[in-house]
């Protein structure tokens, strides 16, 4: 992206950043298929609740789909429950308190070719509060019956820091700079905190990036950045920081680590304790990984250099059995984009080539951070609504996903609810049962190369999975239009529609949605001709009528930038609608 929309997204994302860290003190445009790059084939198994219901007792598998693959066998305990063309399978209304094993079988024309790696899982039914959190616009809808504490409890005190842009008065002098401050509470609860003190104040820079971690070994807390001068963004550099609580803030480091450029930044704490820089580096082509020195400010030595030349933002790592999982975003301005993950067993070995997790557009959003809260991972991606041409209702907020391990092999699934849990970690909460994964649709005009309608219930729908898109021997000038058989009657709750998205000119569906009992008669449920939103829609179905067919049109794809057809950007990679059947 630009410049400008640089500085811009990183000043909000440390709003964002800011906010999470102190409520998150952990008590977490081809048409192929992916391809398999390890001799490890592994499938995750995450468990889940439905809407209305007490117990955890349902499990959402993941596998990455296989290019010598035409259909997959799920087994659970041994036993074979179903069959999927994508790479996802819900198994629903299990027993809970009762842990089950899974692994998925692949064939090609009915010969089996490949077993994955097994994955375990465990329903429990929870007790206790937990605070409910919508995916839709990314508020809470629960409160909470007593205050928590926030900040860092260091010793007996809770302590916050903030790095903020401000003005203040200098030798008579108005400036504009960042400041940082710390305040300390007992209690960590709200009117118990202490007047700010200051620790630093540096005019006429700019700070992105902003991120405060507690370094055990040292009783310190460190503060990171991305620093640039005032104008324009060739400084590069890195700041570190540390701070003594109730003491003072020393400098480590406030220039280009070891020489290279940096910018987009974050620091990784191994399970030693020893912390690493992942910067973007050679004007954000590759990711550079820096051993930090025992303070935690101070770069000692370039460990490896990854996703040469992929153009990735919001570098981040986790550590899962033992495994580091890499995630990061693509450039895209304000829009979404595909997020992508490698794996390796030893930070300075060999990573895997990049892979796609969730969905082509990260559920509308750009990843941000993936954090570990209690037993689970949750995802932090931005949905950067109040920033594009056509604004979303919600505006900006982060919408989280759960993520799930196995060998080098990640999962990351949209959920419309999360629960936080003190006990659990996050609860993932699905609107209901997934209606329409690998049912039969009927499109009214043939897809290009062949696709058959069916892959938009195939719940696969990263950016190389395959999509539907509208043959150029089909009828021009009227909508096309896709029937789905639920095959039996439900009460739709949700509907979500994951449609092609080309990374600057992003283009929005004109379409309609319908419900029918016999198939002949039909209903409006969702009148979407003037959408203007892109990549991924969830949308609110709040008739009680029982369906059995679902009828989407689609008028037409708009570019959102010039209001101009996009039909060259056709293509829909997923529909799919929860709620509960008869």
């Amino acid at each position: 992206m630009n410049i400008k929309s640089q500085q811009a997204k990183n000043s909000f994302l440390f709003i964002f950043i800011y906010l999470c860290s102190l409520s998150l003190q952990p008590a977490f445009a081809t048409q192929s298929k992916e391809v398999i790059t390890t001799d490890i084939w592994a499938a995750t198994a995450t468990v889940f609740k439905l809407v209305g219901e007490k117990a955890v007792n349902n499990v959402k598998l993941n596998w990455m789909q296989r290019e010598d693959a035409d259909l997959y066998r799920i087994y659970r305990d041994g036993n074979c429950i179903g069959e999927a063309k994508g790479n996802t399978y819900d198994d629903y209304n299990l027993k809970a308190d009762k842990t089950f094993t899974y692994h998925v079988e692949a064939f090609k024309e009915g010969k089996k070719i490949a077993t994955s790696a097994s994955q375990q899982a465990t329903t429990f039914t929870p007790n206790g509060e937990t605070k409910v959190y919508d995916n839709l616009n990314g508020k809470y809808i629960t409160k909470e019956s007593a205050q928590k504490p926030q900040g860092m409890k260091i010793g007996e005190l809770y302590f916050s820091y903030k790095m903020e842009n401000v003005e203040k008065e200098v030798d008579g002098q108005t400036l504009k700079g960042w400041l940082a401050t710390e305040s300390f509470s007992p209690t960590g609860l709200n009117g118990s905190w202490s007047t700010s003190r200051e620790l630093a104040f540096y005019p006429n820079v700019k700070f992105e990036g902003i991120a405060f971690r507690y370094n055990a070994k040292t009783g310190k807390v460190v503060l990171s950045a991305h620093y640039e001068d005032q104008s324009g963004y060739v400084a590069a550099k890195i700041y570190l920081a540390q701070i003594t609580p109730k003491g003072e803030l020393e400098v480590g480091t406030m220039e280009r680590p070891l020489g290279y450029d940096s910018r987009d930044q974050s620091l990784f704490i191994d399970d030693d304790g020893t912390a690493y820089l992942l910067s973007a580096t050679n004007m954000n082509r590759d990711i550079n990984i820096y051993k930090l020195d025992p303070s935690w400010t101070k770069p000692v030595l370039l460990v490896n250099t990854i996703c040469k030349g992929l153009h990735r933002e919001t570098p981040a790592i986790i550590k899962k059995d033992g495994e580091y999982y890499f995630f990061s975003s693509k450039a895209s301005g304000w829009y979404p984009s595909q997020t992508m993950y490698t794996s390796a067993a030893d930070l300075g070995g060999e990573w895997t080539p990049m892979r796609e997790i969730g969905n082509n557009s990260t559920f509308d959003a750009q990843f941000n951070r993936i954090s570990t809260v209690g037993k689970t991972c949750g995802v932090w991606s931005y949905h950067w609504g109040a920033q594009r041409k056509y604004k979303t209702p919600a505006g900006n907020f982060p919408r989280i996903s759960i993520a799930a391990f196995n060998k080098g092999y990640a999962s990351m699934d949209y959920y419309r609810y999360l629960e936080f849990s003190d006990k659990y970690g996050i609860i993932p909460v699905q609107n209901g049962k997934n209606l329409t994964l690998n049912v039969p649709v009927t499109a009214a005009v043939p897809g290009a190369r062949g696709i058959k309608a069916d892959c938009i219930t195939d719940g696969a729908c990263t950016e190389s999975s395959t999509y539907f898109q509208k043959s150029s021997n089909a009828a021009t000038g009227s909508p096309y239009m896709f029937t789905i058989d639920m095959q039996k009657e439900a009460v739709i709750s949700e509907i979500n529609l994951s449609t092609r998205l080309v990374n600057g000119s992003e283009a929005a569906y004109k379409y309609t949605i319908e419900g029918s009992r016999d198939g002949k008669s039909y209903k409006m449920l969702v009148d979407g001709k003037l959408n203007w939103q892109v990549g991924f829609l969830i949308l609110n179905i709040e008739d009680p009528s029982l369906y059995r067919y679902l009828r989407l049109r689609v008028y037409g794809v708009v570019n959102v930038h010039k209001n101009n057809s996009a039909m060259w950007a056709d293509g829909i990679y997923e529909f799919a609608a929860y709620g509960k059947p008869q």
